[in-house]
């Protein structure tokens, strides 16, 4: 296919079309995991408890965010919702199918070498 025909292609428009959507809901996501952070933080900073309710909310808003995200940089073909279900708490994060086939390296500290001293008589 050349670029002409690609152009002319609906699937790649439509696709366009909801990624502005997507990023637009998004942008306000944004603002309203803030107000959930401060609203959970003054919770816990007066009641030294945390709202359940809101961590319930927060938890399925993080997955929906994630699944845009997805969508949004082509990781994922499922638009999110309203064209899905809204994330419950079963679902998972779907950062396993990022990285399913790929092993993170671990950081590897060097020891410092240390100086062994010659045991005396006394410390055998």
């Amino acid at each position: 296919m050349d670029i002409k025909e690609n152009a002319k292609n609906v699937d790649v428009w439509t696709r366009g079309l909801f990624i502005l959507i997507y990023g637009v809901i998004f942008y306000f996501l944004f603002a309203l995991i803030w107000l959930v952070v401060i609203f959970q933080f003054l919770t816990k900073l007066i009641t030294t408890e945390l709202n359940e309710q809101l961590l319930d909310f927060s938890d399925s808003l993080t997955k929906y965010v994630s699944q845009i995200l997805l969508y949004i940089t082509f990781k994922s073909e499922e638009r999110p919702f309203p064209f899905s279900p809204w994330p419950s708490d079963d679902d998972a994060l779907n950062t396993n199918s990022l990285s399913s086939n790929k092993t993170r390296k671990k950081k590897t500290t060097k020891k410092k070498a240390t100086k062994k001293t010659p045991k005396t008589p006394d410390e055998t």
